[in-house]
């Protein structure tokens, strides 16, 4: 196709100065209108016709003005615009070289012209058999010969290639505002420049402006373009970009092949900044689709340089296999300084535009990926990076991802979606010797508990600031720390300072301090960055803690609900009653800051657990007193005399009577007491009032002792 349109204009140039050589020689160029458009429908296989006034001018240059050219279509193509038209073409040949025979050429001009690529229905197009009707002589595979072709400046001014497909209803345009081609002779460097746009679907989607030097073989077989620039921008993706380079274009090949040195590549979209050079030559098949090779080439994201190679492909989206390499890449850098910098008031990030990620939707490349450092967000930053990786529609997914971070271990994937603002991640990591504190101080700037921890999540959120995160952050796991630190509260000053009271009541203050632990362990769930512990196993020496709580880090704030296990060692020293009424299990209230929360006791679990134990112990008792009573010995009524042995035997069974009855009451009260402060609130009962009857119940003997 690529040689067939060249053809075709140069065809029409050679048309253009032919009439102008038979003008200068019959005076009259009206009078061979239908013999120039004959002539040239017979080369091009198509019908020519030539329906506008024709100009002639004399000295020093025979100059000819043609208007309203158009080369029609094959049939079966009614319904599409002619292959080709012009408005105005003109041409110059000097007159002194004319009269001694030979043809010196001056200015070529088309104006407001048109050639139209139409593919039909069925997938037949309209240069299907263009030049089959020539002459034999122009068919007969001998290659074109532009040794004795030399001209002046050619100009082509609001022309415009059209690429119709009817089938798909699409139509692509390349409008040339402006080209410009200098003095041209077969084999010489001639000065190039030309101004222009791609409009598709009737907007605007690139505009470009191209200098360089041009050097045409005569046999058409190579065509270089040498220290070429061109400036571009994409409208829709308000993307501004400058190219340059070198190459040499073989468009006779089957298929046409391009050979690209020293190409540089600069476009900058909305603060991304993205650089490609090639560090060898690139060769490039073009077809429906453009192939290269990327033997060694250079990418670099706002400042980042990545070592590429492999080879591309050029179509609907750029694609390709690539194995990428560097010594670092921080993805922070790729959003707007304004979402990044941290501290941002929302007044100054919500007077910034949204950060536009769409020119990435053009990609569709598979690379292996061998970084040094990636930074995935601020404060996360993974080290010895090794990955399958692939950007499509936006999206960027690392998967698997093995890396180092924090001191430990990094297995998993991670999805960065590009498509929504601001950009969402998604981490699904398998972390192992990490340092917890590192890792809770990436979302806040300080750390509730420390330790070498092992964590299995599932987490997304969106955008990279530390309060993007903090906003968004959602997920759920499990996790498992050693030898760590509980920063906030001194559970062993808990123990040793309070719990050798019977006052318990008055235990609501800050510890401070730390607490070391053997194990802490359990699973999370975090919703909009408040994380959730419905389970915490919590192993130190010499006591134990279960329970669950809640860590909201945008709020420097932590809830917990912990049931202290003393171990026996620590429950001997507890106060009597104390120890009777707990059996070494405290339950405790940990609320407020992050870092010194208020530890209290729960007066309110500890009391149900007082009476349960109290329930149980006087249940005990009464079924010990009536395993007593019924295993008494009966000899002692038989020494009775005969005469008091039944009213004895009756006033003795009327005893036994009341006390049974007597069991039975307290036994109700007790449950009904029990069953009735187990289904009042907590709250109904003043923390004073609920220490007192517990101390009571605790210094009280039980009924009937």
């Amino acid at each position: 196709m690529l040689r067939k349109i060249i053809l075709l204009v140069f065809i029409l140039i050679a048309l253009l100065i032919a009439a102008l050589v038979i003008a200068a020689l019959v005076i009259d160029p009206d009078d061979y209108r239908e013999e120039l458009a004959e002539r040239a429908s017979q080369q091009l296989g198509r019908e020519v016709k030539l329906e506008g006034p024709m100009e002639l001018t004399f000295f020093p240059w025979l100059a000819l003005d043609i208007r309203d050219v158009t080369v029609g279509n094959p049939p079966g193509f009614d319904q599409a615009p002619p292959l080709a038209g012009i408005e105005r073409a003109t041409a110059s040949v000097r007159v002194l070289p004319l009269l001694r025979g030979d043809i010196e050429i001056g200015a070529v001009t088309i104006e407001r012209a048109g050639l139209h690529v139409v593919t039909a229905r069925g997938g037949a197009s309209n240069l299907e058999g263009l030049f089959e009707s020539s002459e034999p002589a122009a068919d007969s595979g001998e290659p074109v010969d532009l040794s004795q072709l030399r001209t002046g400046t050619v100009r082509f001014e609001n022309v415009v290639l059209s690429l119709i497909d009817l089938a798909a209803g699409s139509r692509t345009e390349l409008q040339l505002d402006s080209l410009e081609l200098g003095s041209f002779a077969a084999g010489q460097e001639v000065p190039l420049s030309l101004a222009g746009r791609l409009v598709e679907g009737g907007e605007t989607a690139l505009t470009m402006a191209l200098d360089g030097t041009v050097r045409v073989s005569a046999d058409l077989g190579e065509v270089v373009l040498s220290d070429w620039s061109l400036d571009y921008t994409l409208p829709a993706a308000g993307a501004e970009g400058e190219a340059g380079g070198s190459l040499v274009v073989n468009p006779l090949a089957e298929p046409p092949r391009i050979e690209l040195t020293g190409f540089t590549n600069r476009i900058e979209v909305d603060g991304l900044v993205v650089e490609l050079s090639a560090q060898q030559p690139v060769t490039a098949i073009i077809g429906d689709i453009v192939r290269a090779s990327l033997p060694a080439a250079r990418l670099t994201l706002n400042g980042q340089p990545l070592d590429l190679e492999g080879e591309a492909t050029i179509g609907e989206t750029i694609g390709g296999r690539l194995a990428v390499r560097g010594e670092r890449l921080d993805l922070t850098t790729l959003v707007p300084e304004s979402a990044a910098k941290a501290g941002a008031t929302e007044t100054e990030a919500d007077g910034q535009a949204a950060q536009d990620f769409s020119a990435l939707g053009m990609f569709d490349l598979g690379f292996s990926l061998d970084l040094g450092e990636l930074i995935l967000v601020e404060g996360a930053r993974l080290t010895e990076v090794t990955a399958r990786s692939r950007l499509s529609g936006g999206e960027l997914t690392l998967d698997p991802l093995s890396a180092k971070l924090f001191g430990g271990g990094f297995d998993g994937s991670a999805r960065v979606d590009f498509n929504q603002q601001p950009p969402e991640v998604f981490l699904t990591p398998e972390l192992s010797g990490i340092r917890v504190a590192e890792l809770a101080s990436l979302l806040t700037g300080q750390s509730p508990v420390d330790g070498e921890g092992a964590f299995t999540m599932d987490l997304r959120f969106s955008g990279f600031s530390p309060e993007q995160i903090l906003a968004s952050l959602d997920g759920n796991g499990d996790f498992a720390i050693a030898d760590g630190v509980l920063q906030g509260v001194d559970l062993q000053a808990l123990i040793d300072q309070e719990l050798t009271t019977d006052n318990l009541g008055n235990i609501a203050r800050t510890f401070g301090g730390e607490t070391h632990f053997r194990t802490l362990s359990g699973g999370l769930r975090i919703e909009d960055g408040v994380i959730e512990l419905p389970g915490v196993d919590l192993a130190a020496a010499g006591y134990a803690a279960t329970g669950q709580g809640r860590i909201d880090l945008g709020a420097n704030r932590v809830d917990y609900a912990l049931a202290l296990d003393l171990g026996e060692e620590l429950t001997r020293k507890l106060p009597g009653a104390l120890r009777r009424a707990t059996q070494g299990r405290i339950p405790l209230s940990i609320s407020g800051e992050l870092t010194r929360p208020t530890v209290s006791v729960d007066l309110a679990a500890l009391a149900e657990g007082a009476i349960r134990e109290e329930l149980g112990r006087r249940l005990l008792e009464a079924l010990e007193d009536d395993d007593e009573e019924e295993s008494a010995p009966q000899g002692e009524g038989e020494q009775s005399d005969a005469g008091g042995e039944q009213a004895g035997g009756e006033g003795q069974a009327a005893e036994e009577a009341d006390e049974d009855e007597q069991r039975r009451d307290a036994a109700r009260s007790l449950l009904r007491g029990l069953l009735e402060s187990r289904e009042k609130e907590p709250e109904a009962e003043p923390e004073g009032e609920s220490a007192e009857s517990g101390a009571e119940a605790e210094s009280e003997p039980p009924p009937g002792r």
